[in-house]
């Protein structure tokens, strides 16, 4: 266990890039997530049978912070989620989205994602290792458009926890 605690501590010292959006979790209803990424911070709760709302923090180094309110809806019979969001209440935008999870080994999840409004889009691909049945670490490459600002590319790992 020791060496575990030691592990994830390591992955989250680790500081490669600023992040904008919480990996792809896969949670029970009623079950809820927080996790930690570089630069972000992120919490999920699923409130129903496909429905999950988060909210998330992006500390962005050269810019100002990000706040995240968001909705995920899991499509009928498939892995792909539609995804509705604002960012910046009061002075951001709504986006759209959506993003797939499908297994690629026993114990491991690959995810991609995009996400956009009017004033950026977002593009998300990564995966999570469940270390056990409450903790995931991910590692994920993010490429952030925003309209008015540079552009920003970063790969970011992180840790997820299920309760």
């Amino acid at each position: 266990m020791k060496k575990v605690l030691l592990g994830v501590g390591l992955l989250l010292s680790v500081s490669v890039g600023t992040g904008a959006a919480a990996p792809i979790n896969d949670l029970e209803r009623g079950q809820s997530a927080v996790g930690v990424l570089t630069d972000t911070i992120y919490v999920e709760h699923k409130i129903g049978e496909d429905l999950t709302i988060g909210y998330q923090n992006v500390d962005r180094k050269h810019g100002s912070d990000m706040d995240d309110f968001y909705g995920q809806y899991q499509l009928p019979f498939s892995s792909v989620r539609a995804i509705l969001g604002h960012r910046d209440i009061g002075s951001g935008s709504t986006y759209i989205g959506l993003s797939v999870s499908e297994g690629l080994a026993p114990r491991v999840n690959g995810y991609a994602s995009v996400i956009g409004s009017d004033d950026f889009v977002e593009y998300q691909v990564g995966a999570k290792m469940e270390l056990t049945s409450a903790v995931d670490l991910n590692a994920n490459y993010r490429n952030f458009r925003p309209d008015h600002y540079e552009n920003e590319s970063r790969l970011e790992v992180g840790a997820s926890y299920k309760f």
